[in-house]
């Protein structure tokens, strides 16, 4: 049985996971989550993760070990070499299918999304950071693709799919948990797409 400690702690997750996922990492402070859990102890955040960071930390070790059990199903081969539709599988899937989970899991995954959208990240780190198999998914395909591309150019292919599929797998985790929202959110953006256009031309 988990003992209060351990309880407080899970759920002052639960809530950072909510309103990071509803509202924006950047958007929410940790005063907002410590208030929202219910906790009184003003220092309740900062005692079990140390700072906003400290949270993000233990949101992936929440949930990183879950989208890698997928990636490791898609990805068993018994000993064999994957297929090149094994590794196309493995690198694009578990995100969307993580997200059809439940809301805790769409939540992780717009949370993904806001933080490999910061500029100041590199492949450098997210690479550093990311679970083995994911990397060496990733690796197996550059090599693939860079027998017959450019191997900057291969490099550059697999970073724009990974963000593609990390965005699309956000966007639908927000339509299904805001359907309205996120409709009124792609219509300001076409309206915003449209004026931009029209300015250009003149």
């Amino acid at each position: 049985m988990a003992n209060r400690g351990d309880r407080t702690r899970e759920q002052l997750l639960d809530v950072a996971e909510q309103l990071f996922g509803d509202e924006g990492v950047a958007n929410v402070s940790l005063r907002q989550i410590r208030i929202a859990a219910e906790q009184k102890n003003e220092a309740a955040v900062q005692y079990h993760f140390g700072d906003r960071g400290g949270v993000i930390k233990a949101l992936s070790d929440r949930h990183t070990p879950r989208v890698q059990a997928i990636q490791e199903r898609l990805i068993e081969t018994s000993g064999r070499r994957p297929s090149l539709q094994q590794l196309i599988d493995a690198f694009v899937r578990p995100l969307a299918e993580y997200g059809s989970r439940g809301p805790s899991e769409r939540a992780w995954i717009k949370i993904l999304a806001e933080l490999l959208s910061d500029p100041k990240l590199s492949l450098e780190t997210i690479r550093e950071n990311a679970p083995r198999e994911a990397t060496d998914v990733g690796v197996e395909l550059y090599e693939r693709l860079s027998s017959k591309l450019a191997p900057e150019v291969a490099a550059e292919r697999l970073w724009a799919i990974a963000q593609f599929n990390i965005h699309i797998c956000a966007d639908r985790a927000r339509i299904t948990d805001d359907p309205n929202a996120a409709r009124e959110a792609m219509r300001a953006h076409v309206r915003q797409v449209r004026k931009d256009s029209k300015t250009k031309r003149k």
